[in-house]
């Protein structure tokens, strides 16, 4: 058969084959068959576009902040992916956005400031000063080359130089000052009673027609969403390790390849005397105050002891009256010149007067601790619990890699990946796309089950990373569709919410009629007042920030009118809870923006300031978002 076939092919039918080949790459051109139809950028900016490789390295680099950020408290199963991928793309067009406008507008960097920046980067220096070398290192090192670090570094300047243009042109007057002084510091003198609405639930009577037409007119309240059973297989590193044993031969190789990372940080300890002298100070000044910071290393220098110098002679008050003594510190805690001097002494040295942005410095190394390495035997127990948890984690990410490709190979069922990795195939409860019980309390999963791929094409999903070395992998066992929940299903909860209603009107009703007994002057607020029904607070001199009173009765007090000629000003309103409040006003006294010291009016005016600068940044990205053309595939969405 296979012979015939191949007869023909290569006779009269093979040429009609080869033919309308050949016609469809004419009408259609080549390129259509081999071009990637792949993705090649995750989003377009003015034509500028952003590469895949761009955000995900952005997106890494947002996970790690959150996780520094939460420390002990991080969890990624309560990260949202999709979120943390679009904030980092909206990032990188923002700063693409802020990059174009720069150009646009004639901004430009010289290399003399380039090279300055690059030059005062600490990691690209060696005591205290510029490493042509160190710098090409690292950079290598880093898998970059000089070129993307100085066009880098350049857009980076260019993007500042915009945003400091901006931002410089923020200011707040004094009246403004003023202004809002007078507005965050007014006291308010007033009173309220709140008519609450659950006494009455129980005086209200309900009928099968009310629950009827309660049901019917809050119809989307009683909708049952669509949910789904899951199965599910949980793998983790729990028991992994109870049979790892470490023989000492690799203990002791991997102690001595963690040699340098087990060195302790040395810190030193030194005392001072500085003679104070402003780093702006004229020439004379400054000769003054070291001749007499050389007049002390003399007197040291004949036998004067250091602390008694120190506390006779020392401008620095937090150390003088301790001898000079500063305690220990690590390398960089202190001034560059100070730092650099203390760390090249020899314990029990007194160096030469040096000067810093303070004065004069005197300065003895008293004491060295630390850049020793601890010997095995004080370490042991951490080395064998590092190397254990090391094959834990590399067992692990073994057995999810097998997960991983057992779940792909055979998408309708679980059973042959829980066999393979002797796991059991468990059960959920009901869930909805909000979660529920069990694994229903982790976003990502809830994600995963209801993705297309795992709720419509019925496939297993990915593993599920829920916590460390814990990750779950699902599939829908059952489905239900949204639908609307009968009656008799929510009869209670129909009930409770019709009592509610009618208990929030019959609240309403009170609390009006005693809102005309309050306006025809029949009775004051607090005459008012029925312990059974109602609760009466007063509340003098008052300001925004007062904490212990009703947050919406607060709230409106504060954006009432203020009283005229001595006349209270009444008003009555609905809470959020069904209990109705009235309110009455009877005073309000601005704060007195003379009452600001000198520094907080400097304090108030930076965070204005800060605030401006926000808000002017924040239509600057409106703007040029409005106006640019920015496409973004559906992938990177």
């Amino acid at each position: 058969m296979l012979q015939a076939f191949r007869e023909r092919v290569m006779g009269w039918l093979g040429w009609v084959i080869i033919g309308l080949v050949i016609m469809t790459f004419a009408l259609f051109g080549l390129g259509s068959y081999l071009q990637d139809k792949s993705q090649v950028y995750a989003a377009k900016v003015n034509d500028t576009e952003i590469s895949p490789r761009e955000l995900q390295q952005a997106y890494q680099q947002q996970r790690a902040r959150m996780q520094e950020m939460m420390g002990d408290a991080y969890n990624p199963a309560l990260i949202d992916d999709a979120l943390l991928r679009k904030q980092a793309l909206d990032g990188l067009i923002n700063r693409e956005l802020l990059l174009q406008a720069a150009r646009d507008n004639g901004l430009t960097i010289s290399d003399a400031l380039l090279a300055a920046q690059i030059h005062a980067i600490p990691a690209f220096q060696e005591d205290g000063e510029f490493s042509e070398k160190r710098y090409r290192d690292l950079v290598t090192r880093r898998g970059q080359t000089v070129s993307q670090v100085e066009y880098a570094t350049r857009n980076s300047l260019l993007t500042e130089q915009l945003l400091s243009g901006v931002g410089g042109t923020v200011f707040v007057t004094a009246g403004e000052l003023d202004r809002a002084y007078r507005l965050q510091n007014q006291k308010r003198d007033f009173a309220y009673l709140i008519v609450s609405a659950k006494p009455f639930e129980s005086t209200v009577k309900i009928n099968e027609e009310q629950i009827k037409t309660y049901y019917e007119k809050h119809i989307d309240d009683f909708i049952v969403p669509e949910r789904v059973k899951l199965s599910y297989l949980r793998l983790n590193s729990d028991g992994l390790g109870d049979s790892l044993e470490v023989n000492e031969a690799d203990l002791e190789a991997y102690y001595e390849a963690r040699k340098v990372s087990l060195k302790t940080k040395e810190q030193r300890r030194a005392s001072h005397i500085l003679i104070s002298v402003a780093a702006d100070a004229d020439e004379e000044t400054v000769a003054k105050a070291r001749a007499e910071a050389d007049a002390i290393r003399a007197r040291l220098a004949a036998g004067a002891d250091f602390a008694e110098l120190a506390k006779e002679n020392s401008d620095d008050p937090g150390s003088a009256k301790q001898g000079g003594d500063l305690g220990f510190f690590n390398t960089g805690d202190m001034v560059p010149e100070f730092d650099k001097t203390v760390f090249a002494m020899e314990k029990g040295d007194v160096s030469e007067p040096i000067r810093t942005q303070f004065g004069f410095h005197i300065i003895k190394l008293t004491d060295v601790k630390g850049g020793e390495i601890p010997p095995l035997a004080e370490i042991r127990d951490d080395l064998v619990r590092e190397m254990q948890q090391e094959k834990i984690d590399e067992i692990f990410y073994e057995q999810v890699e097998q997960l991983t490709n057992l779940s792909y190979e055979n998408p309708d069922s679980l059973d042959a990946a829980a066999e393979a990795l002797g796991l059991e195939v468990q059960s959920s409860d009901w869930l909805d796309a909000k979660g529920g019980p069990g694994i229903g309390q982790y976003p990502k999963v809830v994600a995963a089950a209801f993705s297309d791929d795992v709720l419509e094409g019925g496939n297993n999903s990915e593993p599920v990373e829920v916590g460390p070395n814990d990750v779950i992998v699902v599939r829908v066992e059952e489905r239900q569709s949204e639908h609307q929940a009968p009656l008799e299903d929510v009869r209670d909860e129909v009930i409770a919410g019709l009592k509610q209603e009618l208990a929030a009107e019959a609240a309403r009703s009170r609390g009006e009629s005693l809102m005309t007994r309050l306006e025809e002057g029949g009775a004051t607020l607090e005459e008012l007042n029925n312990q059974d029904y109602y609760a009466y607070r007063k509340a003098e001199g008052v300001t925004r920030a007062t904490g212990g009173f009703n947050p919406e009765v607060m709230h409106k007090a504060f954006t009432l009118a203020r009283p005229q000629e001595g006349k209270p000003v009444d008003y009555s309103f609905a809470l959020s809870n069904g209990d109705f409040a009235l309110i009455r006003l009877t005073a309000v006294t601005d704060g007195d923006p003379s009452e600001l010291k000198p520094e907080q009016r400097t304090q108030m005016a930076r965070g204005y300031e800060n605030m401006y600068r926000s808000l002017e940044l924040d239509t600057l990205i409106r703007d040029l978002r409005a106006r640019a053309d920015i496409v973004i595939p559906q992938d990177s969405e």
